[in-house]
């Protein structure tokens, strides 16, 4: 009886003891002034900030690496084509003289930019350009957009650049949601709406490079024929 009493107290003095510890660890002053001390499963509720403008490597260290910075004087990054004109009414006749699409307008590009149009474009300016897509129809919207069979049927395909570009009127810039490739599609696209007797040339393929290319192929199936044929 006596020996089970001291058992009770010296596991009463344990849980005394490993309490005090607990209180004394989590009553500490923490090194972060903005830690509330002892945290169960921090991530949960702080998430680790990132270091701006820093990379890290594979194990999650900060490297000491400016990721904004500035290309080189001179230099422009890869895949970037700068736009020389200016979001001014200068700039939009300028484009409109000088600008035209680098692509060679044919049923694929036109198809493309069909699809592209869809997406971004037939909200506002309609189906077939009437400028009575879905939001001008809800009425909520403060303006009409002008018609490609309208005032816009002899818009010039820079000043449509221009336009997706920086934006124009109501319309807002689509520079960060198309790549300069998709604009030129739209373009095409839009051309048909402009002018729907327009007659866009099907897709040609060069056949002679084929034609080369399966040759070659059939003249190394023939000549591993014949050495198999040799070996035998």
């Amino acid at each position: 009886m006596r020996l089970l009493s001291e058992n009770i107290k010296m596991s009463s003095a344990i849980k005394i003891l490993i309490g005090s510890a607990l209180l004394l660890l989590a009553s500490c002053t923490p090194s972060d002034e903005l830690s509330p001390g002892v945290e169960y499963m921090p991530d949960m509720y702080r998430s680790p900030s990132y270091e701006t403008y820093s990379v890290s490597n594979l194990d999650g260290d900060s490297i000491n690496e400016m990721s904004a910075r500035l290309p080189v004087k001179g230099t422009v990054p890869r895949g970037y084509y700068p736009y020389s004109y200016p979001n001014t009414t200068e700039g939009y006749e300028l484009a409109g003289e000088e600008l035209t699409s680098p692509f060679a307008m044919n049923a694929e590009t036109v198809e493309e930019g069909k699809v592209i149009y869809g997406k971004f474009c037939i909200h506002c300016h309609g189906e077939t350009g009437e400028g009575d897509g879905s939001v001008i129809a809800s009425g909520k919207f403060p303006a009409v957009p002008p018609t490609y069979s309208g005032k816009l049927k002899d818009l010039p395909e820079g000043k449509i650049f221009h336009s997706i570009t920086y934006g124009k009127g109501m319309m807002g810039s689509h520079a960060s949601q198309l790549d300069r490739n998709q604009r030129w599609k739209i373009i095409h696209y839009v051309k048909t709406l402009q002018n729907p007797d327009l007659e866009v040339a099907a897709v040609e393929i060069d056949t002679t490079t084929v034609d080369v290319e399966v040759a070659e192929i059939i003249e190394e199936v023939i000549e591993e024929e014949v050495e198999e044929s040799h070996k035998h």
